[in-house]
């Protein structure tokens, strides 16, 4: 009777040991993916903001801005590899309601580790743009370093530094830091009065574009909780800046934030149990059951011995 409850028990030993290794590499692995059918509504507020109002030709401060983001996956277009995603953001006056700016964004990226794939008409304002690094989220189980993170205003990689972790509402975050400084992106003709030059007629100078963008990152499923851009455009003539197009620190609101928590809530707790508490839990009971069988066994034997 014990050798054949051994033998029990080595099989459950073995089923344990054979599927700890399983859990964390296959199980996780197919479970460990961007959705498909993903979709998201942010808001970035900003609160005693400059910026140009084109239409009155005035600069309007302390006004309060408001980014609603709007990111929508293209299930078409997507394979069991790569999700694209499609994205419209719109920066008004929340209290006039002017719209200041609009952009639109085109990529598609690896539904493991975030990083773009190049495919499915990527794009940046209607226009074909090649994208590259990371371009919305960092990989699942996101290390502690700097990643390269594409900026969608210059048109190309920036490193995104790792910062230290935190905490919002009692989850660990890491913080990652993006900086552009005093990139040209183009050229304003402005008329010199408006530009505050003497004269008569236009002027023309460069539009010279600076961020300090920050991700506040749950680190098991790539997913930023809170994210912060203190965004500045200026007009800047033979090395003057003669006009402020837009200075704002626009940081996810509430409703926002507590959204990001609720997206990654599932994650970032199934998938650490499946890939250490379980699997380690597995090895324990495998060898346990294996040292059980083996006292039972020899026992068996000892007695078969004496009798």
């Amino acid at each position: 009777m014990r050798r054949t409850v051994a033998v029990v028990l080595v099989a459950i030993g073995v089923f344990c040991l054979a599927f700890a290794p399983l859990m964390r590499t296959w199980l996780v692995s197919s479970l460990a993916k961007t959705p498909l059918d993903y979709y998201s509504e942010t808001v970035n507020v900003a609160e005693g903001a400059t910026y140009f109002n084109i239409e009155d030709v005035e600069l309007v401060e302390n006004a309060t801005l408001e980014a609603h983001a709007t990111i929508r996956a293209d299930v078409a277009s997507s394979t069991d590899e790569t999700v694209v995603w499609d994205q419209f953001t719109w920066l008004k006056d929340a209290d006039t309601d002017f719209g200041i700016t609009s952009t639109s964004r085109r990529a598609g990226h690896d539904r493991v580790t975030g990083e773009a794939v190049d495919c499915c008409d990527a794009m940046i304002n209607e226009e074909s743009v090649a994208q590259s690094g990371q371009l919305w989220k960092f990989p699942f189980f996101t290390e502690q370093r700097d990643y390269d993170f594409f900026e969608s205003t210059v048109q190309e990689v920036v490193p995104m530094e790792f910062r230290g972790t935190e905490e919002i509402e009692g989850v660990e975050v890491y913080r990652f830091e993006q900086t552009v400084d005093d990139a040209v992106i183009g050229e304003r003709t402005l008329p010199r009065s408006v530009a505050g030059l003497e004269g008569d007629g236009d002027v023309t100078g460069d539009e010279v574009f600076s961020i300090v963008r920050t991700y506040w990152v749950e680190p098991t499923t790539g997913s930023p909780i809170k994210v912060s851009e203190h965004q500045q455009r200026v007009v800047d003539v033979e090395g003057e800046e003669v006009l402020t197009l837009l200075d704002a620190e626009l940081v996810f609101d509430d409703a926002s934030v507590q959204q990001a928590l609720e997206n990654s809530e599932q994650g970032r707790t199934v998938l650490p149990l499946l890939r250490t508490t379980l699997p380690i839990g597995l090895l324990v009971v495998g060898a346990g059951t294996f040292a059980m069988a083996a006292v039972l066994y020899f026992s068996g034997r000892r007695s078969d011995h004496h009798n």
